[in-house]
C-alpha cells in the first residue's frame, strides 16, 4: 500500500458565513431571491475560519471546493496562496425540487428566521418518514455518490484532501462515503467553518 493510501483522510468543510444578508419579510418568492443572492454571494470577511481549521489546511495536500463563490473564497482563505481546484460536484443540494417545492403557505411573508423554521419542520416529517431531506431527490444522491468517489480517489491518490463545500450537500458526501467504508467523527456540528474529517475504513 502507497503512503499516500496509508495516509487517505478527507476534511469535509462547510464554508464561511455569507455576506448577502436578508431583512425584512418575505414570501416564497422572496425566498427564492433570496437563494439567487446568497449564491452569488462570497463570505463576510468578519467572520474569519478558526484557527484550528487554517492549520489542518495548510498541511493539506489537495484543497478542493464547490465552483459556488461562498465556497470558492472560504477554500481560497483555507489555501493560503495554494491553487484550489473548483468543481460543481460539490454544490449545495437546492431548497426545492419539481416534485417538492417551497410550500406557497397562500403567500406568508415570514423574515428569514420564520422561514429557516418552515424549513427545519420539513427536515424533520422527512426524518421521521425517512425519506431524503428535502431538496435531496435522486440527482442530489446520484451527484453525492459520485463527489464521494472522486474525493476517495484523490485522497488515496494525494492523501490529505480539504474540500470546501455545503451544509447539506456535506451531510449527503459524509453518507456516501460511509458506505465506502470511511468513518468519520460522531458529532458533527453544522455551523460554518466546521470540519469533519473522515479516514478510508
Amino acid at each position: 500500500m502507497s503512503p499516500a493510501r496509508d495516509a487517505a483522510e478527507l476534511v469535509l468543510v462547510r464554508h464561511g458565513v455569507s455576506a448577502h444578508v436578508e431583512r425584512g419579510w418575505i414570501d416564497v418568492d422572496g425566498v427564492r431571491r433570496w437563494m439567487a443572492a446568497y449564491d452569488a454571494a462570497e463570505i463576510a470577511l468578519h467572520h474569519p475560519p478558526p484557527p484550528d481549521l487554517v492549520g489542518l489546511a495548510r498541511t493539506a495536500d489537495l484543497v478542493v471546493a464547490s465552483d459556488l463563490p461562498r465556497a470558492l473564497a472560504s477554500a481560497a482563505l483555507l489555501a493560503s496562496g495554494r491553487e484550489v481546484h473548483a468543481s460543481a460536484l460539490l454544490r449545495e443540494a437546492p431548497l426545492e425540487t419539481t416534485e417538492l417545492p417551497l410550500p406557497r403557505l397562500a403567500g406568508v411573508r415570514l423574515p428569514l428566521r420564520g422561514w429557516a423554521l418552515v424549513f427545519g419542520v420539513r427536515w424533520l416529517r422527512a426524518r421521521w418518514r425517512g425519506a431524503p431531506p428535502p431538496g435531496v431527490d435522486a440527482f442530489a444522491l446520484a451527484r453525492a455518490d459520485e463527489a464521494a468517489a472522486w474525493l476517495a480517489g484523490l485522497a488515496e491518490e494525494r492523501g490529505r484532501v480539504v474540500a470546501v463545500t455545503h451544509a447539506t450537500f456535506r451531510m449527503l458526501v459524509a453518507a456516501a462515503l460511509e458506505r465506502r467504508g470511511w468513518r468519520g467523527p460522531e458529532r458533527r456540528p453544522f455551523r460554518e467553518w466546521t470540519a469533519w474529517r473522515l479516514r478510508a475504513g
